[in-house]
């Protein structure tokens, strides 16, 4: 007999789709709150936890059927810091086309949208992940008919296919750690089954921060759920560039070798917490990895364009339970041309306009870190180019122990060397920091570029000497209440005639100089600083055309400041524009001058008066000396009237006395120990 092949094609053809269309009408028109009361269930049975939808379930229909709920949550373990593991703005069940022609809904793929999901850890080491079935009991039930088995434990029906848009997941370790946020825009995991490799495909990113392009294995969803992933081997792009992760996490540790390669290190800023100035090209070889109870990071290889460092990070509880971290670098050559601040955010065009930036800004002691983390930072350079002067054999330390913390740098520069010491002890109610920094023939342009602030002095070589000590948990509290002094002497150099733009005219003659600058042979000063005032009593400056004697003050909490400036001619014909000055001033402020001509008769006692110029001549005679720092000493015996002629601050500087600070300290580390 023979089959009529054709007739039967023709057949199948047209049944498939009536089938089809059979099946999706059949769907259609079921009730499905039996279906999802049966998963609610399966998922408490599973779980322990309680699966809840804002909006039921709901049939989706066209080329891929789907069932849709929206508002679906996961309760949290009972500890937990919010009621919700999960919160999935929209769920999307794609149901498998075979099951429907058999009459069964079977899901073959699941779609999260708006996934907020929060991992989490408490005091004694669970995880909100750990989900057990509720203790129902395990013996016999009558119901069953199987009063000699044992029930076996729930599961629920694996999808081997799970897409992920527009979701969240934050990963809190516990207190005193802040928690890691990873945006997902969009990824696709898949897996044969729970225990099998988990393939995946996406994007994935820190708040603000370039994202991750990623595809590969990354162990399976058992081991994700266990805290145990298993074997992870990714890789994909990143900022321009590409990265690789491979290794392992398992019961026997954490080993992954991480390579990237990008044009700009930058990237990496968000993911690791730190302000990375960009930079690059950059290529950075880097291991993790478990070493008895620590967990240790090893940079193998991190170039930045003609930068070379290698270091690495050691973190441990010791026996007391005080997070410990040791962190050592070793950077052989560090370029300045190679590296940029860190790129800022752009403030919305609608934005309103903060105050302007303070020289000093107002940055916080990290008390908190006392007591709690035990830490030791050691950075070791071998040179640093790219500035006017060699600088060499540089190191930078912190420490931070049970009751207080110490920052330290020192360097050779140039023919000088700069050092900086500042201690925080948190004991008292506001706590006490202690600051101290030398330098000794040190080109000022350097170390400012290096301080992260310009004051525009170019090929000028000083001495500094700076000692303070005030109360307060920030830099701004500790300044308001500052007490020491501050020793300034500068060799040659030119300030930029842009600084001298508000000026009197006669006084900016007098000064001479010309685009490029104004000129000067030597600067000295001494500021005597209490409460929060720097006040200058005695201050020579020596230029080409004149010497000056003066003084003031310089509010360390407002940044404002006023002075008083008697010039003397060092020739007759510019005599007549040798008139005393007053220059009023601050940080984001317009400064504001004016001539003071009474000024001069107070100045000078009955007698011969001394020759300014004629004291700095003769103390340029003495070989490697700076003249205005020998002159500045007598400052009161050549002009004895200038002392009272001294401005002084307003009440309102003066208000805000040392030990009180603006702000409330918060709770000391002796007040939050048992």
């Amino acid at each position: 007999m023979r089959v009529p092949w054709k007739r039967l094609t023709w057949i199948l053809a047209a049944a498939v789709p009536v089938a089809a269309v059979a099946g999706i009408i059949w769907v259609g028109t079921r009730d499905l709150s039996r279906f999802q009361g049966r998963m609610i269930e399966q998922v408490r049975k599973v779980t322990g936890r309680e699966l809840a939808a804002r909006v039921p379930l709901g049939i989706k229909l066209g080329t891929e059927p789907a069932m849709v709920a929206e508002g679906v949550t996961l309760t949290n373990a009972s500890w937990g810091s919010r009621p919700e593991l999960a919160r999935v703005r929209k769920l999307t069940l794609f149901l498998d086309p075979v099951s429907l022609f058999l009459g069964e809904i079977k899901i073959g793929r699941v779609l999260l949208e708006g996934a907020d999901i929060l991992v989490e850890r408490n005091e004694v080491g669970d995880t909100n992940l750990d989900m057990l079935p509720p203790p129902d009991g395990s013996g016999p039930h009558p119901g069953e008919n199987r009063s000699l088995r044992l029930r076996t434990a729930p599961a629920f029906p694996w999808i081997g296919t799970i897409d992920v848009r527009d979701s969240v997941l934050t990963i809190a370790e516990g207190q005193g750690r802040p928690p890691v946020v990873l945006e997902i825009p969009a990824a696709t995991f898949k897996s044969s089954a729970p225990n099998q490799p988990l393939q995946l495909e996406g994007k994935f990113a820190a708040p603000q921060a370039t994202p991750l392009e990623l595809t590969g294995t990354a162990g399976s969803f058992d081991g994700w759920m266990r805290g145990l992933p298993g074997n992870i081997d990714v890789q994909g792009g990143f900022g321009g560039g590409k990265i690789a992760i491979k290794g392992s996490v398992n019961a026997k540790g954490t080993n992954l070798a991480i390579t990237s390669e990008g044009p700009d290190v930058s990237v990496f800023g968000p993911y690791v917490r730190l302000p990375v100035p960009a930079g690059g090209p950059y290529v950075l070889n880097a291991k993790a990895g478990t070493l008895r109870s620590s967990f240790k990071v090893e940079v193998t290889t991190l170039k930045v364009g003609s930068s070379e460092l290698v270091g690495e990070a050691l973190f441990r509880v010791d026996r007391k339970g005080t997070p410990t971290v040791t962190v050592n670098a070793d950077v052989s050559r560090l370029d300045i041309g190679d590296l940029k601040a860190a790129p800022s955010v752009p403030p919305a065009a609608n934005a309103a306009q903060g105050p302007p930036p303070r020289l000093v800004p107002t940055m916080p002691f990290q008390a908190s870190w006392l007591g709690r983390t035990a830490m030791s930072v050691t950075v070791r350079l071998g040179e640093i180019v790219g500035l006017g002067s060699k600088v060499q054999n540089a190191s930078v330390t912190l420490t931070s122990g049970e009751t207080r913390f110490a920052f330290r740098a020192a360097a050779t520069v140039g023919g000088g060397s700069a050092g900086f010491d500042l201690v925080y002890d948190p004991t008292g109610r506001i706590g006490q920091a202690t600051l101290t920094a030398t330098a000794s023939r040190v080109s000022l342009a350097d170390l400012t570029t290096l301080l992260g602030f310009d004051v525009g002095l170019r090929d000028a070589v000083g001495d500094i000497d700076l000692r303070l000590r005030g109360g307060g948990r920030n830099t701004r509290d500790a300044l308001n209440s500052a007490s020491g002094s501050i020793e300034v002497a500068v060799t040659k150099g030119q300030w930029p005639r842009s600084q001298f733009a508000n000026w009197p005219g006669e006084t900016q003659r007098l000064l001479g100089g010309g685009d490029t600058g104004v000129p000067f042979n030597c600067i000295a000063g001494r500021f005597d600083v209490s409460g929060g005032i720097a006040y200058l009593r005695r201050l020579v400056v020596d230029t080409p055309r004149t010497t000056m004697v003066g003084g003031g003050y310089l509010s360390l909490r407002t940044e404002g400041f006023e002075f008083v400036v008697a010039p003397e001619a060092r020739d007759n014909q510019n005599i007549a524009l040798a008139v005393p000055l007053r220059v009023k001033g601050g940080s984001g402020r317009e400064t504001a001058s004016a001539l003071e001509p009474n000024l001069a008769r107070l100045l000078v006692g009955a007698g011969v008066v001394p020759s300014l110029s004629a004291q700095v001549n003769q103390a340029a005679k003495q070989a490697n000396a700076n003249p205005c720092a020998i002159v500045a000493p007598r400052v009161e015996g050549l002009r004895p009237g200038l002392r009272a002629q001294l401005p002084v601050p307003s009440p309102a500087d003066t208000r805000h006395r040392g030990g009180r600070p603006a702000q409330t300290a918060g709770p000391q580390r002796s007040q939050t120990r048992p």
